[in-house]
């Protein structure tokens, strides 16, 4: 055997040979690089569904999409391109659901990767999600500059609804710069969108802001062109028609004779309903008709308030002041006026210059970006030059050893043969041992499925005591309520009549349930399914009668809401959160997309911060305690 391989040598060590081993090699390694990508692709895929889905659901169900996207594990998630989406979907659900964030954790992913690799709706998507977060950490530069970097790129993004928000958001900023040209043209172009996308309600209050816009510039055939459009609006809800109708009182004021201004002043003064600026501008036609005696009064009464336009205020009461002959009071508030102006022409210039020095660093580190990514090139053409040289080194030292291993290999073979008798012989024994084994594991195992089926066994008793102790909870939870509204109709005899049929309607129904409960029977339920149709499908009969069981089981509650000047709709309104509705069920109960104005309204007679807490945790609340 040594003679014969020592006088053979050139016939295993030939370039062929050698050249086809590592052809071989390559396509193994290949092989498993496939497997791997195969093994990958399948672990993600159910993460992909789920972001999938999650996506689908946030326009119209935010509050699924939140939850589906809290269940998904983020140390499962793979890529930076998957980890940058669920960022920038959880964002999405986060703001579609008024949780405000002041801090980049959940973005940054989004942001790391979109803004150099996203296609343009993501990265558009990205900039609107980023200048949200400025905004509500108080950055109202930085979130300009993210809304204006969004809208640089939207002329190739598919997204309009989303270039329509971001117009919005960037036209607000600007109202707060006192820009009003760009603010006015900003709810313009999203006025169109929203045209196009059929949202009419969001275009109403686009071309409301426009009109606004307008009309602080000066340009009346831009007003005129905009209020004829809103003319055109004939469903829009009450706060829409009071803002409305506080701009036409300002677009006379501006561009208006003195007959128009009177005829406007008796038809506001009939209107109850005005907020702050409605009085100023109301004060101001006063004053341009030449009751100065009633203008002051309505200033009076706007300085007693909480929230009003100061420098509006200001510029109205100096020319008052001066025609009622108080030139010393006069003098003093147009300090006080010029003083503001002249803060605010400065904060302008300060945010031009701003402007000018970020987009002066916008460019330098676009050159810079252009410089590093030469380096890049570069540095990969040199290391793609420098592994072919390793692989040719290494291919040669393979080459040159590859006849000294086959010696050594076909020595090796003599001594394996010797001993393949010694290890078939092992190989035996430890077949023998491995068949015992096995024979022990299937005794374990259906040991252990035989503990499995005691356990489930065991759980399913558990779960029918606990469903028949939840059954006998619920039967007399419906007992006593029945039994204390029975006691409210018999000790309380002077009860309205209208009260008195609510109550006896609940007890019907709380005994229809409870017999179903009791006898697991559906035909006990049919009339409690009936009466809850009839009363929900009629929503004003419905939430009168659900206030007016409140008002008799649960009077100090009732009473409260009284105190605080609650009207009975505003009562009722309430009610329904103390039933365990949602805001947005509530809304989509009442179809009525003002119902956040009338939370809005409530909250203000209630004292209730917007940011302090959610309305209908602070009415069941309030219903515990009283």
């Amino acid at each position: 055997m040594l003679s014969l391989s020592i006088t053979n040598p050139d016939s295993t060590n030939s370039p062929h040979s050698n050249f086809t081993d590592i052809m071989r090699s390559i396509r193994h390694l290949l092989m498993l690089l496939l497997l791997a990508c195969y093994i990958a692709s399948c672990s993600n895929y159910k993460q992909q569904e789920a972001l999938d889905r999650a996506e689908s659901l946030m326009e119209a169900h935010p509050d699924s999409a939140l939850i589906i996207l809290n269940e998904i594990e983020k140390s499962e998630l793979g890529s930076k391109k998957e980890q940058a989406r669920y960022a920038l979907l959880m964002s999405m659900a986060l703001d579609k659901n008024y949780i405000d964030t002041t801090a980049f954790d959940v973005l940054q992913p989004a942001i790391d990767y979109y803004i150099k690799k996203g296609t343009p709706d993501e990265k558009l998507r990205t900039y609107y999600y980023q200048g949200r977060i400025f905004q509500n950490q108080g950055e109202l530069d930085k979130a300009l500059n993210s809304f204006i970097k969004g809208i640089d790129i939207s002329s190739d993004s598919n997204d309009s609804l989303c270039i329509a928000r971001t117009l919005v958001a960037q036209g607000g900023l600007y109202d707060e710069f006192y820009d009003f040209y760009s603010y006015t043209n900003c709810h313009i172009q999203a006025a169109k969108i929203y045209k196009k996308l059929s949202l009419r309600w969001h275009e109403f209050d686009c071309l409301l802001n426009a009109l606004n816009g307008a009309i602080l510039l000066g340009n009346q055939t831009k007003a005129d062109s905009i209020l004829t459009l809103c003319d055109n609006f004939y469903d829009i809800d009450n706060a829409q028609k009071l803002i409305l109708t506080g701009y036409r009182l300002s677009h006379v004021l501006e561009f208006g004779d003195i007959p128009k201004i009177k005829y406007l002043i008796e038809r506001q003064e009939e209107n109850p309903n005005l907020d702050t600026n409605g009085l100023l501008n109301l004060a101001l036609a006063y004053y341009k008709v030449g009751n100065n005696t009633k203008a002051k009064h309505l200033l009076d009464n706007i300085n007693n308030s909480h929230e009003f336009d100061p420098l509006k205020y200001q510029a109205i009461l100096v020319p008052i002041l001066e025609n009622m002959g108080d030139y010393k009071g006069a003098l003093s508030v147009y300090k006080n006026f010029s003083h503001s102006i002249d803060s605010i022409n400065t904060f302008k210039f300060k945010q031009k210059a701003q402007t000018v020095e970020d987009k002066h660093k916008l460019e330098l580190k676009a050159q810079h970006d252009a410089k590093e990514k030469a380096k890049i090139i570069w540095g990969c053409i040199g290391g793609i030059i420098f592994l072919i040289l390793v692989i040719i080194i290494l291919y040669l030292l393979f080459y040159s050893n590859k006849a000294q291993k086959k010696l050594a290999l076909e020595r090796a073979k003599t001594t394996e043969l010797e001993n393949e008798s010694l290890k078939a012989e092992k190989d035996k024994a430890i077949q023998q041992s491995k068949i015992t084994e096995l024979e022990n594991e299937r005794l374990k195992s259906e040991r252990e499925k035989l503990s499995l089926e005691n356990k489930n066994l065991q759980l399913e008793r558990d779960k029918k005591a606990l469903e028949a102790e939840n059954l006998a909870h619920r039967v007399e939870t419906l007992e006593n309520e029945s039994a204390s509204l029975k006691e409210l109709m018999d000790s309380q005899e002077e009860l309205p009549s209208e009260v008195q049929q609510a109550i006896k309607v609940r007890i019907e129904m709380l005994n229809a349930l409870m017999a179903g409960y009791i006898t697991d029977n559906d035909q006990y339920e049919k009339p409690y399914e009936s009466w809850i149709k009839e009363l929900t499908d009629n929503t004003e009969e419905f939430m009168n009668s659900n206030r007016l069981a409140f008002q008799a089981s649960h009077p100090r509650f009732i009473q409260y809401f009284e105190k605080h000047d609650l009207t009975v709709s505003e009562i009722n309104y309430v009610c329904l959160y103390a039933i365990g509705l949602r805001g947005k069920e509530v809304g989509n109960y009442m179809k009525k997309r003002s119902h956040v104005n009338i939370s809005s309204g409530i909250r203000k007679k209630l004292g209730i911060d917007k940011h302090e807490t959610n309305i209908g945790i602070y009415v069941r609340k309030l219903l515990k305690e009283l």
